[in-house]
């Protein structure tokens, strides 16, 4: 092709057909302008194929870390309901001076309740390959983008309570420990592989004397009418997390 037409421009030039022989080598340039112009076009599609493959793969691991998320938040949030209903719950018997009327669910109360700690993780590690790669600028989605960033930023320092909690727990766990009342609960001793106890033993191990000592331990009731507060903080924060999780996966338009 390229004989082709070195031939015509020197037989053009031959003949002193100038201005044929000008139209022509435009039209050359004109024919390199426009292959050079496909050769970039192609180029350009081809990377956008690329990335937009890559996209998907994104867009997947997004979808299964979410998802992951999800049900980690889910379960935390039944769990830390529930423990912060049974500290709720211990600290009215308590004000009401009527922890005798439960002697039998006290023991749950405390564990379960007010020496309970939940928290759940989140799966951040595509997400974070996304920002220290740049994959993140793969993301056409400017909304996804936005709510990615929102969820991180929020996880990252909303939960400033956690160790505040995890210091109250200790002292809890530190001011109790000696309290005749654990070896009772009968839901705890099936999770660690005890065997369960008569239940006539077991209410008369959880006597009287046992609640009376138990009410009079008025640092363990300061402590845990302080640590609550943070503890229902911490579950409104977990509530909001599930809340930012789902409106992402809506975005993400997840394959269940």
């Amino acid at each position: 092709m390229i004989k082709f037409f070195r031939e015509i421009r020197q037989r053009l030039l031959r003949e002193n057909r100038i201005s044929k022989y000008v139209l022509y080598a435009l039209g050359e340039i004109i024919l390199v302008v426009v292959g050079i112009l496909i050769a970039l076009q192609i180029g350009a599609w081809n990377e956008d194929f690329v990335n937009r493959e890559k996209e998907a793969e994104l867009l997947h691991d997004l979808c299964v870390d979410y998802m992951e998320t999800k049900n980690r938040l889910e379960k935390t949030i039944v769990s830390q309901g529930k423990a912060v209903h049974y500290s709720r719950r211990i600290l009215e018997l308590y004000e009401k001076d009527a922890l005798h009327l439960k002697r039998d669910s006290i023991s749950e109360f405390v564990v379960r309740g007010a020496l309970s700690w939940w928290r759940a993780e989140p799966i951040t590690s595509t997400y974070e390959t996304m920002i220290s790669t740049g994959n993140i600028d793969l993301l056409q989605d400017a909304d996804l983008k936005r709510k990615l960033a929102e969820f991180h930023t929020e996880w990252s320092s909303g939960f400033e309570d956690h160790e505040a909690s995890l210091d109250l727990l200790s002292i809890l766990t530190e001011d109790i420990r000696e309290h005749p009342l654990f070896l009772n609960d009968e839901a705890i001793r099936k999770d660690i592989g005890l065997q369960s106890i008569d239940p006539l033993k077991r209410d008369a191990d959880i006597s009287l004397e046992v609640v009376e000592r138990l009410k009079h331990k008025h640092s363990f009731f300061n402590t845990l009418f302080l640590r609550l507060s943070f503890e229902v903080n911490r579950l409104h924060m977990q509530k909001k997390m599930l809340a930012f999780v789902d409106e992402t996966l809506e975005i993400l338009a997840c394959e269940k």
